[in-house]
């Protein structure tokens, strides 16, 4: 009998054809382990601990405005201090997300998509009236600039003095493609422009109104799906594009970074336009959320690895409540997609606002051929697993459940609890034995528990056959 490793760490990934893979990995995200024993990891994502109480509105939007915290919920715009506190501002028309940026005279400007533009200065909320302020789903800010994406192909740029000013002269047409502009982007200095079918690419000529020119021959030939997918870190640009595939952007070079299992998944949902996406930054790794709101999953996208895992709300798999992010008062801040509250992203927290938190992790598919021997006959006796569940709250009810599956995850065999006990802060092993033979299997890994769930690696004692 011999003890060999076990792949417990994969990403999401369940093909069209079950048999070339059916992995999930939900509540968890993959971490590159370079320094340690294990190359990656599965480690559990943060749990949501309540920051503000809100109303029973969603949210539409999170910005912030001179180092304070605002907060977009239904038809009301509300100043939320660091204790939490929410007051409300005033109304902002409309029901779907919102766009905003801060400009350099301490406007914040929020864009409905459903009529003029609005900019917060500290005291006093005012929608733009201008007749060539366009009602935009979309605002950006650059060089001293607001900017606004357009009716058809227009990219409109406000007066240097008020953001709810713009001249005719200063709304330019994107014209190497007969398209309509859903978005702008400013990024690193340069300006992007999204339409329906293609992205272009703006630099600061320094000359005509606007001092903003096209790039020749930078043109993109995708364009963008979801106007709220966009979503910018320290490294990149992420959207989800016309072509129903995930995107990377820096400079003039965008690169697809999804796989054909989740464009697979994307292409089943009845609507993806009102996709949104959001950018964060936890313990020096930079994440790329994408959730679906008609869809009903939320995947999320760790820029280190280059992997995909999946986030949820609830057993049954729905869209996670993240809507919006912002890293303000020392604290990684999210606002729910149901309602007016805010939560802190928190390691220590191991519900969501008091809800079990579902993480499930279903395993590539083992063989003769994961151990060498293809075609051979698997001899299971022992199936171990390493876990660190931490110095969370482990009570000698804690347990793993496990499954498997010998016809790649269309049935599963009956649940195989295994109880923790009651641990201290470090490693602990569980064990299943007599899992008998097979040719091909997968595994289940279910936890409910409110405690920590760090799978760190996983090993198995079998014999292989030929005969």
């Amino acid at each position: 009998m011999a003890r060999l490793p076990f792949p417990i760490a994969g990403p999401t990934y369940t093909n069209r054809s079950l048999p070339v893979s059916s992995q999930m990995t939900r509540g968890f995200y993959l971490e590159g382990n370079t320094q340690g024993n294990e190359s990656i990891v599965l480690m559990p994502f943060p749990g949501l601990k309540l920051f503000s109480a809100g109303g029973i509105n969603g949210s539409r939007g999170l910005p912030r405005l001179n180092d304070r915290l605002y907060s977009i919920a239904g038809n009301t715009l509300y100043s939320v201090d660091r204790l939490g506190n929410q007051t409300s501002i005033g109304m902002i028309e409309g029901s779907d997300r919102c766009g905003y940026a801060e400009d350099q005279v301490g406007n914040l400007v929020i864009t409905t998509g459903e009529g003029r533009p609005y900019a917060y200065d500290g005291s006093t909320l005012t929608q733009g009236s201008d007749a060539d302020l366009p009602n935009a789903s979309t605002v950006t800010y650059i060089n001293r600039r607001v900017v606004y994406d357009g009716s058809g192909g227009d990219i409109a740029f406000a007066d240097l003095s008020d953001p709810l000013s713009v001249n005719s002269s200063n709304v330019i047409i994107a014209e190497s493609k007969p398209d309509d502009m859903k978005a702008v982007i400013a990024f690193k200095q340069q300006m992007y422009g999204f339409g329906a079918k293609s992205i272009q690419p703006m630099y600061n000529s320094g000359t005509g109104n606007p001092p903003y020119s096209f790039i020749l021959n930078a043109t993109q030939e995708i364009g963008l799906d979801a106007v709220h997918s966009i979503s910018s870190n320290r490294n990149f640009i992420y959207y989800l594009g016309s072509d129903l595939n995930v995107y990377q952007l820096a400079g003039l070079d965008s690169r697809p970074i999804g796989n054909p299992a989740i464009g697979q998944a994307i292409s089943k949902y009845s609507l993806t336009s009102d996709a949104y996406g959001v950018c964060f930054t936890i313990d020096s790794m930079d994440f790329y959320l994408l959730s679906f709101p008609t869809g009903g999953e939320t995947w999320l996208f760790n820029e280190q690895t280059g992997l995909w895992t999946s986030l949820a709300y609830g057993n049954d798999g729905d869209q996670h409540l993240i809507s919006d992010y912002q890293f303000i008062y020392g604290k990684h801040l999210v606002s729910d997609r149901r309602n007016g509250n805010i939560y802190e992203l928190d390691f220590d927290t191991y519900t969501d606002n008091g809800d079990t938190i579902h993480r499930r992790r279903d395993t590539v598919s083992i063989s003769g051929a994961t151990f060498g021997q293809p075609g051979a006959e698997v001899f299971m006796d022992t199936l171990g697993l390493v876990i660190e569940p931490g110095a969370s709250l482990v009570t000698d009810k804690s347990a793993i459940i496990m499954e498997f599956s010998d016809d790649n995850g269309r049935s599963w065999s009956q649940e195989m609890w295994e109880y923790i006990g009651q641990q201290g802060d470090y490693e602990i092993i569980l064990e299943w034995h007599q899992l008998g033979s097979f040719k091909n299997r997968m595994f289940r890994f279910t936890m409910s528990d409110a405690i920590k769930w760090t799978l760190i690696s996983g090993y198995v004692d079998v014999e292989l056959s030929n005969g």
